[in-house]
């Protein structure tokens, strides 16, 4: 994933099956984990990604969408792809920027079941936080991979100076 259009792609190319919609407001462990302000009300959306017809998600997925976006929950149970463009569609706007952080992680008791692997078992955490042209945050999205289900891959060339 190169660009914007890639995790549109990406995003397509697997189901999303979600596990529970609802607003919750940033205490400090979730506003330090999603690196959004504390006591702000966001739309929670959580679920499971999988790919293709494999039993085993791909990962577990975390959506923190904008109160000022949540009117986009009502779409989700019919959609299956990603939800920054139905946020574009809905309300005019342009995600222009997305920052990507990837981290070490251990998969919690809470995920162990249904991602199929042990508790505490090695993960990475993939953080995207999608902004519009005039920087509101639209959407934080957290992946959690069980290691054997993720791979970076890049190419570097050299530039000539």
């Amino acid at each position: 994933v190169m660009s914007i259009n890639d995790l549109v792609a990406f995003a397509t190319g697997t189901r999303f099956a979600i596990d529970a919609i609802h607003m919750v407001t940033m205490d400090k462990k979730l506003a330090s984990r999603t690196g959004l302000p504390g006591a702000a009300e966001w739309l929670q959306v959580r679920g499971y990604r999988y790919a293709g017809d494999e039993d085993a998600p791909v990962c577990a997925t975390e959506y923190y969408i904008n109160r000022s976006f949540a009117a986009v929950g009502r779409l989700l149970q019919r959609h299956t792809g990603p939800i920054f463009p139905l946020i574009e569609d809905m309300f005019g706007q342009n995600i222009t920027d997305v920052h990507q952080q990837i981290s070490a992680t251990l998969i919690a008791q809470s995920l162990a079941v249904a991602l199929k692997v042990k508790a505490g078992s090695a993960a990475l955490e993939v953080r995207r936080t999608y902004k519009t042209a005039d920087e509101t945050i639209a959407q934080v999205t957290i992946n959690t991979h069980p290691a054997s289900r993720f791979q970076h891959s890049m190419t570097m060339r050299r530039v000539k100076t």
